[in-house]
Formats: C-alpha cells, structure tokens, sequence
C-alpha cells in the first residue's frame, strides 16, 4: 500500500468520525430544547398534584363541616357564636382586645 492510498483512507476516516460527530450534535440540538420543555412540564405536574391534595383536603373539611352544620346543633351555636358573635338573650358578651402599642414600646 502507498502512502497516497494510506493517507486516503485515513482522511476518510476522519471524514466518517467528523460526519458522525456533526450528525450527533444535530441530534443532540434537537433533543435539548425538548428535554427543558420536560423537566418544566415534570414541575407543572408535580404543582398541580400540589394543589390538587390541597383541594382535596379543603374539600374533605368543608364537607365534615356542613353534615355537622346539618346534624350537631352544638356546633351550630358554636359556629354562631364564634364567627357571627351572636348571643343568647339577655347574654353580655365581653371582648378583650390587646392594648395598642406605642412607638415607645415596641423598641
């Protein structure tokens, strides 16, 4: 083999290894943008699970709280009583609300 032919066939092998690695970095480019569209629809799900178990669970409290607003009349006066401040009559109800501070006392 002559040193013409030789140097021939390495250049083509260099030229198949240039040709795949060009090919491979096409590839690669196309993949990464897809990738991050991946990961930030993996975080989107995982926040929208989120709030679904936080949905849930409102829901859960909300329906304990209705069938005891419809069978329990204790919570019913105590529901009243606390969220409307309602009364019996002839009942004096005492609020106690915390002093307002001053400039002097908060430092």
């Amino acid at each position: 083999m002559s040193w013409p032919s030789a140097l021939w066939g390495k250049l083509q092998a260099l030229g198949f290894f240039v040709f795949v690695a060009i090919v491979g970095c096409g590839i690669a480019l196309l993949f990464v943008p897809l990738l991050h569209q991946r990961r930030e629809m993996q975080q989107d799900i995982a926040r929208l699970d989120r709030e679904i178990e936080q949905q849930d669970s409102l829901e859960k409290k909300q329906k304990t709280e209705i069938e005891a607003l419809k069978t329990d009349s204790s919570y019913i006066e105590r529901t009243a009583r606390n969220k409307l401040n309602l009364a019996r009559p002839n009942e004096v109800i005492f609020r106690f609300e915390a002093p307002p501070t001053t400039v002097a006392q908060r430092r």
